[in-house]
């Protein structure tokens, strides 16, 4: 178990590496110069831009940017905002659990269609119910999720006028925080529930054909307690795999859907930062949520040996 431990937290180590060069490369690509931003756009003072440039570090190779950058991160500072003024830190620190709160609200209503519908179409293969299922999760998947909302956004608009723009602070009311955030993770969780109910689907049906199940059935173990004790524990894994998956793409997967219901979480920071080429906003938003991939991937890698006792001998 050490040594699976160990492997897997020096994988991560060198994936999080590689995604801090990749984060610093990719801004570098983004056009424009952040140190306009200081001055007049229509009438620039060279040696105005020239001073700003070198006072904030542009004029360096590279690598000592990088460097500096990096020893900052390590020691959890991020920066200041070029537009703002203010410590990305604590931009982070606001806009982040507000898509972590987005993500998960939409992973547990994720859940809580994906696995009984994946369970149910298993348990009626070849039905009506079976087909009907399949082909929700078909047209779930089919559909982008910024299109659902803002067409729910412009229906809303002619007919009920709800206030569904906008975010209500956990601090200021959790109830009107969750509220606020529900319609946003139903639509996030459309595609999630049709995936996790395909892969739910494919994994029970083969453990229902499996020598084991038959012989429970032969000695009138009904099919419910044999989909509860064997089916279910046997579809964890690759479950588990795709929630914790989508879970790290819908903390990243936020920004069309946080624009859209101008909810201010790291999408709509990342936005900000490429509008103004603000690039220490932009770095830190990448590296945050590559790093979630990351750690939720590793997670979900040293869960396996939990669920699973044979993979501690792989």
């Amino acid at each position: 178990m050490a040594k699976y431990l160990m492997k897997r937290l020096g994988s991560a180590l060198l994936v999080l590496f590689a995604l801090s060069l990749l984060a610093f490369a990719i801004v570098r690509l983004i056009p424009g110069d952040p140190a306009m931003q200081y001055l007049d756009i229509d009438n620039p003072d060279p040696a105005q831009l020239e001073a700003i440039r070198e006072q904030l570090g542009l004029n360096d190779p590279w690598y000592t940017q990088y460097a500096q950058w990096l020893g900052g991160v390590l020691h959890g500072d991020f920066g200041t905002s070029l537009t703002s003024s203010q410590p990305i830190g604590d931009k982070l620190a606001d806009r982040f659990p507000v898509s972590l709160q987005l993500a998960l609200i939409a992973v547990i209503v994720g859940l809580a269609f994906g696995i009984p519908g994946g369970v149910i179409a298993a348990v009626r293969q070849g039905g009506a119910l079976d087909a009907f299922i399949r082909g929700t999760a078909f047209l779930a998947l089919s559909i982008p999720a910024f299109a659902i909302g803002a067409v729910v956004i412009l229906v809303n608009s002619f007919t009920l006028r709800l206030p569904l723009i906008g975010y209500t602070p956990w601090s200021v009311s959790p109830l009107g925080s969750i509220t606020s955030l529900l319609l946003p993770a139903l639509i996030l969780s459309l595609a999630m529930s049709a995936v996790i109910s395909r892969y739910s689907r494919g994994t029970v049906i083969d453990t229902l054909t499996q020598d084991f199940v038959r012989t429970a059935r032969s000695k009138g173990v009904p099919t419910g307690t044999i989909v509860r004790k064997h089916a279910l524990r046997n579809a964890l894994i690759p479950v588990m795999t795709v929630v914790g998956i989508q879970l790290a793409a819908l903390i990243g997967g936020t920004v069309v859907i946080e624009n859209v219901f101008a909810i201010p979480g790291m999408g709509s920071m990342l936005i900000e930062g490429i509008n103004t080429s603000d690039y220490p906003t932009i770095q830190a938003c990448i590296l945050v949520l590559g790093a979630c991939f990351v750690v939720i991937n590793l997670v979900v890698d040293l869960l396996y040996p939990v669920v699973d006792p044979r993979v501690r001998a792989s």
